[in-house]
């Protein structure tokens, strides 16, 4: 199985036909219809149906074709970082990141090391719960920032902050906690809890949610904050998030009674035990450590 036989299937998949196919890859269509029997000869398979005018998938086919598109995505991947390397640019730096993580601390200590690479390429992608740590596990980011959830011994963490979490809604929204001290559940069961949701493809629970009530699921912190605005709903969130709007009294604290109104969650660094590390992450890794 070579590279040009594969490139050769799929392209005859998504152009629709083999004459299409080869002069997308700038072939003949002998040579396009020999690479994909090429390839069926090999596995003893029948890729392509030939029964109509356009040649379909068959049901083997539809299999091998995603994982063919994967592995050709991989190798274009590679072929772009040995050109980076060959030329001596930085590669690219990829960061799971749990939004919480980013306190103004962490930021700074990010800016400096960036200040330090001005070359670099760095991609950070969002998540949310196990999203943060499945990243690693599909080798989509070389480190991750996150909380504790679903860390063990497959991961190394060292804790570079904490984040102050609050219990908040807008003023007058909860009526009953104008004259209390602590709310109860059975009062907050009545109000939506705005939680967001889990990023990856095997969620974890929810943690400090109260049984029974009713929750709303939103994409990011920046929904939740213009809900709890809006006077719909109430929820935890970061600290850093609404300092400005609990001072102005936009938002007030709530106290629960027999939950986790407020605490600090530590944050962590990172990264699978068994994983190679470039340069670049193993120095980003080292700059957050040392910002501690």
């Amino acid at each position: 199985m070579k590279n040009d036989q594969l490139r050769a299937f799929v392209a005859v998949v998504e152009q629709g036909s083999f004459r299409a196919a080869a002069t997308h890859i700038h072939k003949t269509q002998s040579a396009v219809s020999a690479a994909v029997q090429a390839l069926e000869q090999e596995f003893n398979l029948q890729l392509l149906s030939r029964e109509q005018y356009r040649p379909s998938l068959t049901s083997e086919g539809k299999v091998f074709y995603r994982q063919a598109k994967r592995l050709l995505s991989q190798a274009d991947e590679l072929e772009e970082l040995g050109h980076q390397l060959s030329q001596g640019a930085e590669p690219v730096l990829s960061i799971s990141l749990s939004a919480m993580s980013l306190i103004p601390r962490s930021l700074e200590a990010m800016n400096r090391f960036c200040l330090d690479y001005p070359n670099m390429r760095l991609s950070m992608s969002t998540e949310h719960l196990s999203g943060v740590l499945e990243q690693l596990q599909r080798e989509k980011a070389e480190l991750a920032m996150g909380p504790h959830y679903g860390l063990d011994d497959r991961y190394e963490f060292v804790e570079i902050s904490q984040v102050p979490m609050v219990t908040v809604a807008a003023p007058g929204y909860i009526k009953e906690s104008v004259n209390q001290q602590k709310v109860s559940h059975r009062i907050m069961r009545q109000y939506p809890h705005i939680l967001i949701s889990d990023t990856g493809s095997t969620p974890f629970d929810h943690i400090h949610v109260i049984a029974g009530g009713q929750h709303w699921y939103v994409n990011d912190y920046h929904v939740k904050k213009t809900l709890l605005l809006a006077g719909m709903g109430w929820a935890r969130i970061p600290l850093h998030m609404v300092k400005a709007e609990i001072e102005t009294q936009e938002l007030v604290l709530l106290e629960i009674d027999n939950f986790t109104s407020q605490n600090q969650v530590p944050i962590y660094i990172i990264r699978l035990r068994d994983q190679p590390q470039s340069t670049l992450a193993q120095a980003f890794w080292n700059a957050m450590i040392n910002a501690i």
